[in-house]
């Protein structure tokens, strides 16, 4: 039993103040003063017993009209206080005075047909069904995709569902409503998702914080019961020439009696059947004709199946010209002019643009400009590209070259202040010779030599942290550095014009200059640019006092691409992309392979602390049942039962 009171709580519960008028009701009627009519009478004798029962029966009635009348002020008191069982998860949902913020998951996943229903729908619908609960008063926001802000929704029901492309907005949801909420006392948050594992895992990161905001957050999964998918991945532009290759993917299901269709242009080029059972991939390649292959060829393999996630059945290849790479040396320019020359002997059409900057003159748009960023012979500190290196660098190539005599190395200090140990200056007079681990690897592959005479190492640092990629003598010469934050090259000693090394004077130079710096560039994924829709890709106009425009293969414009340093593509497909001077390319935006992926996962629910986990079918059952939880429903009969007692009852 006192479990049970312990439970009940109320919305409203100044409302409690009005309690003060059960003392007026008793006062009235204990202390009030009875007009009395004073009449002689000779006997009694004449009087029968009836009278006296009657007298009786009076105090009877008055007292159970005293007892309606404090049951009806009490009930209403109740009503307008908001009586309920606070063990409800969902009964916060009835409070007047509560505001409703809503995040609907638009991953492409939530497209998932099941039941003739996606699962993004079935997500809008669950919603319209909580709003539908609400009291009038309650104001509910939704979390607009676009804008990233909670809008005010003016009506009520389901909303169309539209899935996007792109990474999980669930981060900058949250982000908004603690900043929404952050005064309202009442506020509930209701995240509707399908939970893919990588949804999860960014709610289990995020779910301390929303603890934090002492407010009620309700998770819905609206997750397929059987989820299977089948899919096409386009191999590279690179074998073209040889013929287009696609991976199939059977997802949780047999693909049996399927066929893939190639098309280049508008050309259908073939088909060809396939099978692959669950779980397994099988590999498509189809020959070109010769007379489709040019620069701008593009195409398209399709999947011909049924399949209940359709948007990753096609995959599209470009084939377009290889982009050169664009360069830039920090540090002392009159040493660091070497670097440069040697790139553009080394391959011209590769390295298109080398520049030189020294460490005062750097911004950030020279930084984010560039493909390749080489640091040597800078002396001082750079916040800008300390954090360049440490944030926003990690996809572009970065190496650090680390100077002898520099008093204040910008290499070695950002080593320190990484956490890596300080590598002590060391001397050899005579010096070492580099040694290359093998000329077989992609990185050394058809090197003249495994090792040059003429190359000498006299002053360099050790010990350096990563794994080795070229040595001299005992020590590394260059290695590879790479974290979950940090990935560059870094080498011992500087490479431009220093007595520390004569590497610029040999024929030596050139080439391991070249194959480090395309190493770095491929240790960050810079070798080949793939589009993913709706994921973030460095602008390739920016930084080249160039603009562009994004077309679709239909002509129609896209975008306009000019100053800003990122852009993206919403949906999979062939665009052309024309620059202010000219020039025109293609390309092929492909589906992120984690959104072709059945994988998901239930989130980790802190217990008892104000977060709440649900099954889509298990929540509308709780909706139903949601007046179990209400006493307004009970307290409105009680307050019917007192009026009828108190028309029954009184007598004037």
């Amino acid at each position: 039993m006192l479990s049970f009171l312990s439970s009940l709580s109320f919305f409203q519960s100044a409302f409690l103040w009005a309690s003060f008028f059960t003392a007026v009701i008793l006062f009235l009627h204990f202390f009030r003063r009875k007009a009395t009519k004073r009449m002689d009478i000779s006997t009694l004798r004449f009087f029968s017993t009836a009278a006296v029962s009657q007298s009786k029966a009076k105090k009877l009635r008055q007292l159970l009209l005293l007892i309606s009348r404090l049951l009806l002020i009490i009930v209403l008191i109740l009503i307008f206080a908001g009586l309920h069982d606070k063990r409800g998860p969902l009964v916060a949902l009835r409070d007047p005075q509560s505001t409703l913020y809503s995040w609907v998951d638009p991953a492409v996943s939530m497209e998932y047909m099941e039941n003739g229903k996606t699962s993004g729908q079935r997500a809008e619908d669950i919603l319209g069904s909580l709003v539908n609960i609400l009291p009038s008063t309650v104001d509910h926001y939704y979390f607009d995709h676009e804008s990233g802000r909670f809008l005010l929704s003016r009506e009520k029901g389901a909303r169309e569902f539209a899935g996007r492309f792109g990474p999980s907005n669930l981060e900058e949801a949250v982000n908004a409503f603690i900043a929404a909420s952050a005064f309202a006392a009442n506020a509930q948050f209701v995240m509707i998702s399908d939970f893919k594992t990588s949804t999860a895992a960014l709610f289990d990161s995020l779910s301390e914080r929303l603890v934090e905001t002492n407010k009620n957050v309700i998770c819905v999964s609206v997750t397929p019961s059987k989820p299977w998918n089948h899919s096409v991945k386009v191999s590279g532009s690179s074998t073209l020439k040889n013929g287009v290759s696609a991976v199939i993917h059977a997802d949780g299901a047999d693909l049996d009696s399927s066929f893939v269709e190639l098309v280049a242009g508008d050309l259908r080029i073939g088909q060809k059947k396939i099978v692959c059972v669950n779980g397994d991939s099988v590999q498509v390649t189809f020959d070109m004709p010769s007379g489709v292959i040019s620069s701008g060829s593009w195409g398209k393999i399709e999947l011909q199946a049924r399949d209940p996630l359709p948007f990753d059945n096609i995959g599209y290849f470009a084939l377009t010209a290889e982009r050169g790479r664009t360069v830039l040396v920090v540090g002392n320019a009159k040493r660091n002019k070497v670097i440069a020359a040697a790139l553009k002997a080394a391959a011209p059409d590769f390295w298109t643009n080398v520049s030189l900057k020294e460490g005062g003159e750097l911004s950030y748009e020279d930084l984010n400009s560039a493909d390749l960023v080489i640091v040597n012979s800078f002396s001082g500190q750079s916040r800008i590209l300390e954090s360049f290196i440490s944030g926003s660098g990690i996809d572009r190539g970065i190496i650090i070259c680390l100077d002898h005599y520099q008093e204040r190395d910008f290499g070695v200090d950002f080593l320190q202040r990484s956490g890596f140990s300080m590598p002590a200056a060391k001397t050899i007079e005579k010096g070492a010779n580099p040694v290359l681990t093998d000329t077989k690897s992609d990185l050394w592959m058809g090197f003249p030599n495994i090792s040059s005479s003429k190359a000498r190492i006299y002053r360099y640092r050790n010990p350096v942290p990563g794994t080795p990629l070229v040595r001299a003598g005992n020590f590394p010469l260059a290695t590879f550095v790479k974290n979950p934050k940090l990935e560059f090259v870094l080498l011992s000693t500087p490479i431009g014009i220093t007595d520390a090394n004569n590497l610029c004077e040999t024929g030596f130079f050139v080439p391991f200059v070249d194959r480090l710096s395309r190493f770095a560039l491929k240790g960050n994924a810079q070798t080949e640019n793939i589009w993913y829709a709706g994921h973030i890709q460095r602008n390739p106009f920016f930084g080249t006092e160039r603009s562009g425009a994004l077309y679709d293969k239909d002509a129609k414009l896209i975008s306009a691409w000019s100053a800003q340093p990122f852009v993206k593509v919403d949906k999979p497909g062939i665009y052309s992309l024309t620059s202010s001077t000219g020039e025109t390319s293609v390309i092929s935006v492909s589906t992120h392979p984690d959104e072709t992926e059945m994988k998901f996962k239930r989130p980790v629910i802190p217990n008892e602390r104000g977060i709440y986990y649900f099954e889509a079918q298990e929540l509308l059952e709780q909706i139903k049942n949601l007046s179990n939880n209400i006493w307004s429903n009970w307290l409105w009969v009680i307050l019917g039962v007192a009026l009828c007692a108190e028309a029954l009852l009184f007598r004037k």
